[in-house]
């Protein structure tokens, strides 16, 4: 068997050459791709989280809202619970100073009276 002329080898590695140059090409062109999809993806990604996070901030304003409410009615109804506990101490004090106003009327027209 002969050696290749220089020629044919020559064309050979540049066919290869050829050859390997476009499978890189391909890939760099298939990796571009790839990442643009990529970056598409991490935009939609981030869209959504910055949408949930304002959600979930009016979300938790409203909670707050509802918390701060509910801690309000407790304090009245607190307010209102020491209210009518200080009207029935005071509905009890002026039947205690009827009763006594009573009696002193009572002792006053007997006196009186005598």
């Amino acid at each position: 068997m002969s050696t290749p002329r220089p020629e044919s080898r020559l064309s050979e590695l540049e066919s290869e050459v050829s050859l390997q140059k476009a499978r890189v090409r391909e890939l760099h062109d298939d990796t571009a791709e790839e990442l643009r999809a990529i970056r598409q993806d991490i935009k939609q990604l981030n869209d959504g989280i910055a949408a949930s996070y304002v959600s979930f901030m009016a979300t938790w304003k409203d909670i707050e809202i509802r918390l701060a409410t509910k801690e309000d009615i407790s304090k009245l109804e607190t307010r209102f619970d020491k209210v009518e506990t200080s009207q029935l101490e005071q509905g009890e004090r002026m039947d205690m100073m009827d009763g006594k106003l009573d009696r002193m009327l009572t002792l006053l027209q007997q006196k009186l009276g005598d």
